[in-house]
């Protein structure tokens, strides 16, 4: 298989591609349509596939598309499990149920957040229970959103907050996620979205009968180029912290122990759908953790989301300057050059098959 074959050029290609790989592979499509359209008129949807066994005890989760453009790489992914006889017969006597594009809005319109501005990854909370503040966010919004995009007073105020407070400082505050500012960047709202409220209806339809259920949400923009981080939420004393590591050593870290997961990530954020696995699925072993494939340095990535931010805030979509934010932020988060897709498909090659010895094991 050419692993460059399995990425397509936009969202439209993209769920034509699964959604025909899928039928030939003899799994069903159930599609969630969402009520806008994508850039050239076409439907957005969250397209589940499922296939295996209805009755099978356990069952994999792919996710793509949470973070809208990066739904290239993860579709690429799920297009490469589909199109792989060999990854199929690891999974043969598993329930597999592909989500195809989380947040179809943001995949077709190159958008990290959702037709809300809404960051997925911030939204999976109970909205019943208090919710985490970010008073560090707050006090900066206007900078980190100013009305014009040069603006030397919010470049400088920023600067000054990253020099006192460091780059752990200045980075939990913009991406810990905040519910304060829905022009804002990290917005995770105050109530279920309509992709989350899909998600949780897809996912306890789909795999009611499964006792064990093992997901994978593929994401980029985090980590040198081509590098895969892998990062769940067990602590230590969780059986599923041992069976993972078991599995994928050192490239697999977790939010809950910090000593492990400070060094490269400072931020714990409030809302992944892979936190939220234990009250989604309450009566399944939930085993959830992201893959993130690196891409550029992370200014670049955050300097890339700050301006589509502004531009959806304040800019012209339209306008060439529009036009160049946009290509931007597609280039940080998926780059389309050969030896990075071939780096992606292998790691995803080598994380299914430990995948499926977490589940036999």
């Amino acid at each position: 298989m050419d692993p460059s074959s399995l990425f397509s050029t936009s969202y439209a290609e993209a769920r034509a591609r699964f959604t025909d790989a899928a039928h030939a592979s003899g799994f069903s499509v159930h599609s969630e349509v969402l009520d806008i359209e994508g850039p050239t008129g076409e439907a957005l949807a969250m397209d589940f596939a499922v296939g295996g066994p209805s009755d099978a005890a356990s069952a994999l989760v792919i996710i793509s598309g949470t973070h809208g453009p990066e739904g290239y790489t993860g579709s690429a992914c799920q297009l490469g499990f589909l199109s792989s006889p060999e990854l199929r017969a690891l999974y043969a006597s598993h329930r597999v149920v592909l989500v195809h594009a989380h947040n179809p809005y943001g995949f077709a319109w190159t958008r990290r957040t959702t037709e809300g501005n809404v960051d997925l990854n911030r939204n999976y909370v109970d909205f019943d229970q208090p919710l985490r503040g970010n008073p560090e966010y707050d006090a900066l919004h206007d900078a980190f959103v100013p009305r014009e995009l040069d603006d030397a007073q919010a470049k400088q105020i920023l600067a000054d907050y990253r020099a006192t407070h460091g780059d752990i400082g200045y980075m939990a505050a913009m991406l810990g996620g905040q519910r304060s500012h829905a022009d804002g960047l990290f917005y995770g709202d105050t109530k279920p979205t309509w992709s989350r409220e899909v998600m949780v209806a897809g996912l306890r339809r789909w795999l009611s009968n499964q006792k064990t259920v093992l997901l994978i949400d593929v994401h980029t923009g985090l980590g040198p180029y081509g590098v895969p981080y892998l990062v769940h939420g067990y602590p230590q004393e969780d059986p599923r912290f041992g069976a993972l590591d078991n599995e994928f050593g050192a490239t697999m870290r977790s939010t809950a122990v910090k000593e492990k997961f400070d060094e490269d990530l400072p931020v714990d954020p409030e809302g992944p759908i892979v936190l939220a696995m234990d009250w989604i699925l309450p009566d399944k072993l939930t085993y959830a953790f992201v893959i993130e494939y690196g891409t550029y340095p992370p200014d670049e990535v955050l300097g890339a989301h700050q301006k589509d931010n502004w531009l959806h805030a304040y800019g012209d979509l339209n306008s060439d300057q529009g036009k160049a934010i946009k290509a931007e932020l597609r280039r940080v988060m998926y780059p389309e050059f050969d030896d990075w897709k071939n780096m992606i498909w292998s790691e995803a090659v080598d994380t299914l098959e430990k995948s499926a010895r977490v589940l036999a094991g």
